[in-house]
């Protein structure tokens, strides 16, 4: 009896130890001290980032032409800048020399037989004169209508075949004409092949393009295709100048998709891409053509009402942040909506004016008291 006696007590003061030392800790627990910021409205950006590469923004190939003949001769060099219709290069071909000739004398030869028979029908005209004087008018055209008529046929075709010759003769000049090429646009000489000019390889001729005005080209999805408009204000980076960003502005973007002729051959659907072009405001970048690029593009501007991202927490699927309220962290189920680079949108859940805790600590529970900094 004695022994259930002292077992009680030892419980009971044990008990006691227990609620003593809680009491104590929660007497002298320390307020956590935070940082807080006010839920207030602030300007948001809604931001895409696509890669892209750096391009020159007016550039053209010339590529050899096998049925212009040989190269005669490049008219440029490397460095040299164009204007419009410049003579760039010209081509030797003999076959056309010899086709010009023989059509020149295929017009000629048409045009002797055109006046040969006109000259038939003038005699034919004589002809019937005379015999109105030895028979009469009537049976005088009765003896010279059906020579007239054959006559006036063997015109016709003569005359068509004129023009027939007359036809080949332009084509065959606009052929020769061809064999001088010219520039399509003002610009710099950057490259000239020596293998292509030979017709050895497949690469192009020339390279011409204008250095001093570059443009960015990739490609966005359908669904960014929406979202993206020309005159959108767009930062440039790159991965090799870590330390430059550039501005632009979105110039293009395409209506059409990008055909690709892969699909095409295999029947495969792959995700539709479209194409888009940005251009640089600095005409001093740094970059060359051919580096990759980050477009970072502004597809809109709004007020919202917006917390630090750092405030955030996500639960599940489920997002919250703390408040302070009476010294007090609260917690607050929210929907939020867009974010930028240092807030999110707040949809529900919290009011004007609010503060919420930034960056809050595992020791930050609901109800526990709290101190801002």
């Amino acid at each position: 009896m004695k022994k259930k006696v002292w077992i009680s007590i030892a419980v009971v003061a044990l008990i006691g130890l227990l609620v003593g030392v809680n009491i104590y800790r929660a007497s002298n627990q320390e307020v956590l001290s935070v940082e807080t910021a006010t839920v207030e409205e602030r300007e948001l950006t809604g931001n895409v980032m696509v890669p892209g590469t750096l391009s020159l923004s007016q550039e053209y190939f010339v590529y050899y032409v096998p049925e212009n003949g040989q190269v005669e001769a490049v008219l440029v060099k490397e460095g040299d800048k164009v204007e419009e219709d410049t003579p760039l290069l010209r081509y030797e071909n003999e076959q056309l020399q010899l086709e010009k000739e023989q059509n020149a004398l295929s017009l000629e030869s048409s045009y002797l037989q055109i006046n040969r028979i006109k000259d038939q029908i003038d005699d034919l005209d004589e002809k019937e004169k005379d015999l109105e004087d030895q028979l009469g008018k009537e049976e005088a055209e009765n003896q010279v209508d059906a020579e007239r008529d054959q006559l006036k046929t063997d015109l016709k075709v003569a005359d068509l075949e004129a023009r027939q010759v007359q036809l080949q003769k332009e084509t065959i000049e606009s052929k020769i004409d061809n064999l001088v090429v010219t520039s399509e646009n003002a610009g710099t000489v950057l490259s000239i092949d020596e293998e292509a000019i030979k017709g050895i390889s497949q690469t192009p001729i020339l390279h011409i393009g204008n250095p001093e005005e570059l443009i960015v080209k990739g490609t966005i999805s359908e669904y960014d295709s929406l979202k993206i408009i020309e005159d959108q204000a767009v930062t440039l980076r790159s991965d090799v100048l870590t330390d430059k960003e550039w501005k632009g502005k979105v110039e293009k973007v395409s209506y059409l998709p990008i055909q690709n002729e892969t699909v095409a051959v295999s029947g495969e659907e792959t995700a539709v891409q479209y194409s888009i072009e940005v251009s640089i405001d600095d005409k001093n970048i740094e970059a060359k053509p051919g580096f990759k690029l980050i477009m970072d593009i502004e597809t809109e501007k709004r007020s919202a009402l917006a917390v630090p991202l750092e405030a955030v927490k996500q639960d599940g699927e489920n997002y919250y942040v703390y408040t302070v309220e009476e010294g007090k962290a609260v917690r607050n189920d929210v929907e939020i909506g867009t974010a930028s680079d240092e807030f999110m949108e707040i949809k529900t859940g919290l009011k004007s004016g609010a503060k919420v805790i930034i960056n809050p600590s595992e020791e930050v529970r609901d109800n526990v008291e709290v101190n801002e900094k």
